[in-house]
């Protein structure tokens, strides 16, 4: 996929996540083109692959229409990806991994630590999201598919196009810039934790940091919201 792709597809995503876009509305690749200044044609491919996920459905006639998503399910899905990628790294930290893969987990690390590194302008001004998800995805991916037991991947794919269940998935809120870049400088972070556990063969910190992370989607959405962690869980208003 292009990169105006993967910014639809974490864009929408987030947007389903968050409950701006309600069961029953209407989407087109028109009107994601012109919310998002892009063309239709990453518009229409991301659109196209949200169908895939189940996530919105193919109206007779031109667009779609927002399907009605249940979070009790796609919190089991979510669960059940958690523990497959837990199970997967533990795997490859156990097994060891080859010179390919470690080389191909730090291209990785580097390309979202460089993203990151960048200040607040400059991200704006580069394909910030569509290189993280990249990147992203190259990391789940290449562990998934390397870690030393072909059922994992096999079984992986049993629930691989459930919504939320695609590795290396990720929603994103362009209004809010900052708070998101946190949330995966964060992300960031845990996978360089998961990196160093693999290289030193920590199966047990692998698994458990894997589990935590792949579990993000739905556990991080609002966790970096501005709040008063004094104790009291209101809003700052300050």
């Amino acid at each position: 996929m292009t990169s105006n792709t993967e910014q639809v597809l974490a864009f929408v995503r987030g947007q389903i996540l968050r409950g701006e876009r309600q069961p029953g509305e209407r989407i087109s690749e028109a009107s994601i083109a012109g919310e998002m200044g892009i063309s239709r044609t990453p518009a229409r491919t991301a659109l196209a692959a949200l169908e895939a996920e189940g996530l919105i459905g193919k109206r007779q006639g031109r667009g779609y229409t927002v399907r009605s998503i249940s979070i009790s399910d796609v919190t089991k899905t979510v669960e059940v990806r958690a523990t497959l990628e837990a199970l997967a790294a533990r795997t490859l930290a156990g097994h060891g991994m080859s010179t390919e893969v470690e080389q191909t987990l730090l291209r990785s690390i580097e390309t979202t630590q460089d993203l990151l590194e960048r200040d607040t302008d400059e991200a704006r001004g580069i394909d910030f999201i569509g290189g993280y998800t990249d990147a992203n995805i190259l990391f789940h991916e290449t562990i998934m598919r390397n870690c030393g037991n072909e059922l994992i991947a096999h079984t992986y794919e049993r629930i691989a196009m459930l919504p939320y269940a695609a590795l290396g998935t990720l929603a994103f809120e362009r209004a809010d810039f900052k708070r998101e870049r946190m949330r995966l400088t964060v992300g960031h972070s845990q996978h360089v934790i998961i990196f160093d556990a693999l290289r030193q063969g920590d199966a047990q910190r692998a698994e458990a940091i894997m589990r935590e992370h792949s579990s993000a989607t739905l556990n991080y959405t609002d966790l970096f919201v501005k709040k008063d962690f004094s104790g009291t869980g209101c809003d700052n208003q300050s």
